[in-house]
Formats: C-alpha cells, sequence, structure tokens
C-alpha cells in the first residue's frame, strides 16, 4: 500500500512538471508572437532583410544593416523569464526580474565619450560597475529624478543629453534598466523591461543618440581640420 501511494504521488508530480512545463513554454511563445508583430511593424522603417534567430522559449535576436545614416549595425533581442520553471519564475518575480529587451547598435562613427544612465528602480547600478575615477556624476533636470548619470565627459555627455534624447528618456523612465554609450563596439546598448508599447520610443532614442553622436564627431573633426 505504501508502495502504491509513492507511486501515486511520483505519477501525480511527473504529470504536474510535464504540464506546467508545456503551459509556461505555450505561454512564453504567445509573448514572442505579440512582440514579433509590434517589432516587425517598427523594423519596417529600416531594413526589408533581418537575421532571425530564435532562442527556443527563452526568446529571440533580430539583427540588420543599413546602408546609409548613423546607424550601421542593429541587434534587438527578447529576453523572457523560464515560465516552464514555475519554482524559478516565482523566485525571479520575488527578486523582480522581469522579461527584458535589449537593442545593440553600431555607429556610423565612434562617440568621443563614455555615458551609463541607470534606471534607479532597477538592479542594473549594482550589476554595471563604473569606476569612480573615470565615471563622474551628471545631472540632467528632471531625468536625474529617475536616473543615475554618469559619464567621463559630463559636458560632452550632458550636450547628447538634451532634445529628442532626453525626451525619449523620460518617456521610458518606468522601463529602462540601462542607457549606454561607449567607444567600443556596441557603441550603444539599451535595456528595457518588456513592453511592446515602448518600442517606437526605444528605437526613437536609439536614432536620437545617433544623430546626436554622430553630428557632435562631424562637428569636432571639422575644427580639427581648419587648424
Amino acid at each position: 500500500m505504501q508502495l502504491e501511494t509513492s507511486m501515486v504521488i511520483l505519477l501525480g508530480l511527473t504529470v504536474a512538471l510535464v504540464a506546467s512545463y508545456a503551459f509556461g513554454s505555450i505561454w512564453n511563445r504567445r509573448i514572442q508572437r505579440s512582440f514579433w508583430k509590434a517589432l516587425r511593424g517598427v523594423l519596417k522603417r529600416y531594413s526589408r532583410k533581418v537575421r532571425f534567430k530564435s532562442l527556443g522559449s527563452s526568446g529571440f535576436k533580430v539583427a540588420f544593416r543599413t546602408s546609409s545614416g548613423p546607424l550601421s549595425k542593429v541587434e534587438v533581442s527578447l529576453v523572457l523569464l523560464a515560465r516552464e520553471m514555475p519554482i524559478y519564475l516565482l523566485t525571479a518575480y520575488a527578486l523582480g526580474r522581469r522579461d527584458r529587451i535589449v537593442v545593440k547598435a553600431n555607429l556610423a562613427r565612434k562617440p568621443g565619450f563614455r555615458l551609463e544612465v541607470l534606471g534607479k528602480k532597477t538592479k542594473a547600478a549594482r550589476e554595471v560597475e563604473l569606476r569612480k575615477e573615470v565615471f563622474k556624476p551628471v545631472e540632467v533636470g528632471r531625468l536625474s529624478r529617475y536616473m543615475e548619470v554618469r559619464s567621463d565627459k559630463p559636458e560632452r555627455a550632458l550636450k547628447a543629453l538634451s532634445g529628442d534624447v532626453l525626451e525619449a528618456l523620460v518617456a521610458l523612465k518606468d522601463k529602462l534598466v540601462r542607457f549606454s554609450v561607449s567607444r567600443r563596439e556596441p557603441h550603444v546598448i539599451i535595456t528595457c523591461l518588456r513592453d511592446e508599447s515602448k518600442l517606437d520610443v526605444v528605437f526613437r532614442l536609439l536614432e536620437s543618440i545617433a544623430h546626436a553622436v554622430c553630428e557632435a564627431e562631424e562637428l569636432t573633426r571639422g575644427r580639427r581640420g581648419r587648424r
């Protein structure tokens, strides 16, 4: 009798695990389809040809190149929580983890400064190590109420963080995890909590910073040439 009871319990646990895995996988696939539908509409403005790489139920990556303009290469990743594992999912939620969108881009001109904008509501400040002797704090008006801003060249960063760039960052204040500008590739990294309705704003931020950086570098080179 005891053996039969143990077998029934074991069988029940096996069925529950298989069912939860299938349900979580289907859940993530539905999220991917919804996200791809929204993303595809945005990408049409940039390129008709994209490379798609599936990451299984964990998400996917899309990459494309542009033939002109300040952007040269862009990669968009959707990173989903493992909904196939209920215990992990509950733990992740308890720790504040969420699905993420990661956009990486190379620019036509290499930025002449480094910039890190980190959302105060996320744990990005703990994840990204910033050397105090290199990165100085930058005060950017209302933006500093929502985000921590640091740069190795505060004056240049402050100029870049204006106009459309500033407006886009403020619009993403509840979703932004990290906004990074670097001399190394990828030149720009934008990490946000998943929200299909914010994709237009994310790409507006990418376009705006690309234009700001490339125009500033062209101006700087022009001045050097006149000397």
